[in-house]
């Protein structure tokens, strides 16, 4: 879903421009995937190949970890 999306972006540091680079996609194909609009199977399995290969910075996820539960999101 986008929410999640939207999460392991900010884990990795990534805006959109980053996500389709690293996913090798176009940015229309990802700006519609954060819309939680339905994109083809293949993009999606190329956005999750992008990010299991590119590992959540520590310092990120702790912040915006500790952010979430403050707001109580977790």
């Amino acid at each position: 879903n986008a929410r999640q999306l939207r999460l392991e972006m900010a884990l990795r540091g990534w805006d959109a421009v980053d996500l389709a680079r690293a996913s090798r996609l176009s940015t229309a194909t990802v700006s519609t995937a954060l819309a939680g609009k339905p994109i083809a199977a293949k993009s999606v399995a190329q956005i999750a190949t992008a990010i299991t290969q590119t590992p959540a910075n520590d310092v990120i996820d702790r912040l915006v970890r500790r952010d979430s539960q403050d707001l109580g999101f977790a």
